[in-house]
């Protein structure tokens, strides 16, 4: 259990962090300040707060988790692990080409202008309307990822203060956590978000290093090993790296039915090589090229360069790094096998929820709490503090840049009150937080959070990217198809979704955003066929920026 050294190490942090985050609130004065950070961050800074931003609780504690694998309890009420390998490092290999993409590609539209979000393109290749449209799908998407990662973190806070609280539940650590980091996100805007990402990076990334080196010390495998040889004898289960999603051969002899069950296996199986190079890529082509979450870091640059920069350094450090959350979970589930998943006195469920059904996403929290060495586990809990904070501190800014500078300001009169600018940006960072507080309590239920997160991510990244992309090839056109696209693609991928999770379909989320991507493509091409040039250059201001 925690010490009281172990409670000195976290209420610093999160007492330095506020600190810093308010101190940083500073200077504040116009909606560039406030959204932007006056573009004056260094890149490496932004770099590194990329990484953060994407890792979150979600990578601390949801990464070791798919290495685990999915628990559940036996007849006899022991828990079992069932699945769970090292697979999703193929899903890493899209991670790091999707960079590169986004910036050759994207980021230089961003930097001509005076541009605060992606959407703004639309407005001017379609005008206004396919704008709204995608800022309220990049909302919607925002607040419901944002929100289960707000329960993640909820996870260890509960586990930490029922040492001391037996009945501190799920909710009392979903309103404190949003509730701190609301404090200084709402005053300090993305100056303040930037700078605590780069000091919760080093944090979680040395706590989960840590974690990494410790577990080892802890194994003894039946054939006497110890150490890493224990590891490796232990978890051999859980280290495999490669599939190319192919059916065997000898199961399904016949040409055809091995190039059915073979297309089954890419679309539906395990994480294999082509969810990697094609789906992933993808994928974060959204979050990095088309999400405000990511985009809004890249804009704080100085200029084009230093967003190029910042998003290459995120590519070499994003491999590392999950690989190092990866090998903690396969330590983690050899020295569970050990004592036959007992957890002891804090089992890895919510005492105060209905449903006591096993989860992975309780395990490393536990054995931070009952394994670590003092002060360690301090250090650690801030850890997983830290990378939970940076991403929704992160989330809170984009929702509220993106509520006011693409909806309030330009349908609202805003944009002749600069002096309330400011205020209204922080207005709307508070309502983002409570929002968020909704949906985490929503997202208590689901069986591994990792996978939610990019279910719903994958509901609308199609349709915001294919709509960007369509802005920076096309430069011009009629609004009316683009808006067609974006509302095709999200009722076709929510439809996917709800049929995958029925069972009525098997596709795995990394392909959601091809899938989505090219359904708006196709519907807005098909519609625009014909169309004479119209709508703005991509280059030119736009009329609500005065």
């Amino acid at each position: 259990m925690l010490s009281a050294g172990d409670w000195v190490v976290i209420l610093l942090y999160l007492g330095g962090v506020t600190t810093a985050g308010l101190l940083l609130s500073r200077g504040q004065r116009t909606r560039r300040d406030y959204f932007l950070g006056g573009r004056s961050l260094s890149w490496w800074m932004v770099g590194l707060s990329i990484v953060a931003t994407e890792t979150s609780a979600l990578t601390f504690i949801g990464v070791p988790a798919m290495a685990i694998g999915r628990l559940r309890q036996g007849p006899d009420g022991s828990v079992l692990a069932e699945g769970g390998n090292l697979l999703f490092l193929q899903i890493v290999i899209g991670y790091i080409l999707a960079r590169v993409v986004v910036a050759a590609v994207m980021v230089p539209h961003y930097f001509r202008g005076d541009v605060y979000t992606p959407y703004q393109l639309l407005r001017r290749a379609f005008g206004p309307a396919p704008r709204y449209l995608a800022a309220v799908l990049a909302l919607v998407n925002m607040c419901l990822q944002a929100g289960v990662r707000v329960y993640v973190t909820a996870i260890p806070v509960m586990i930490v203060a029922r040492t001391v609280l037996p009945g501190w539940g799920i909710w009392h650590s979903i309103v404190l956590f949003t509730g701190v980091s609301l404090v200084y996100t709402a005053l300090g805007g993305i100056r303040a978000v930037v700078w605590t990402d780069v000091i919760q990076f080093f944090v979680f990334f040395a706590g989960g290093l840590f974690a990494l080196l410790y577990i080892p010390t802890l194994l003894h495998a039946p054939g006497g090993a110890t150490g890493w040889p224990a590891l490796l004898e232990l978890g051999r289960d859980k280290l495999q790296i490669w599939s190319w999603g192919l059916a065997s051969r000898e199961a399904h002899p016949g040409l055809w039915s091995w190039v059915v069950a073979s297309l089954a296996r890419l679309l539906g199986g395990d994480f294999n090589i082509w969810m990697g190079l094609v789906g992933a890529t993808v994928g974060v082509m959204v979050s990095h090229g088309a999400d405000q979450l990511n985009v809004q870091r890249v804009l704080a640059c100085r200029d084009a360069a230093g967003g190029r920069r910042a998003l290459l350094l995120s590519a070499v450090v994003v491999g590392p790094q999950f690989l190092v959350f990866l090998l903690v979970g396969v330590g983690l589930y050899a020295f569970y096998l050990q004592s036959g998943f007992d957890f002891g006195a804090l089992p890895p469920w919510d005492p105060t929820g209905a449903s006591h059904e096993p989860k992975a996403d309780y395990v490393f929290p536990i054995f931070i709490v009952t394994q670590m060495p003092p002060l360690v586990r301090g250090f650690l809990v801030a850890g997983i503090l830290a990378s939970a904070m940076s991403s929704l501190t992160s989330a809170l800014s984009a929702i509220s840049s993106v509520a006011v500078m693409d909806l309030l300001r330009p349908l609202t009169r805003l944009g002749q009150r600069p002096g309330r600018e400011l205020a209204v940006g922080r207005g709307g960072t508070v309502v983002a937080g409570l929002a968020l507080i909704v949906i985490a309590w929503w997202a208590k239920d689901a069986p591994l959070v990792f996978n939610l997160v990019f279910q719903f991510a994958g509901i609308f990244s199609g349709a915001k990217l294919g709509a960007l992309l369509l802005a920076i090839w096309r430069r011009r056109g009629r609004g009316g198809p683009v808006i067609a696209g974006m509302l095709t693609s999200t009722a076709v991928m929510a439809l996917v979704v709800w049929a995958t999770k029925r069972g009525l379909l098997r596709i795995n989320w990394p392909w959601y955003p091809a899938i989505g991507t090219l359904v708006c493509l196709a519907v807005a091409r098909a519609l625009s066929r014909g169309d004479a040039p119209a709508g703005r250059d991509v280059d030119r201001e736009e009329e609500d920026e005065p």
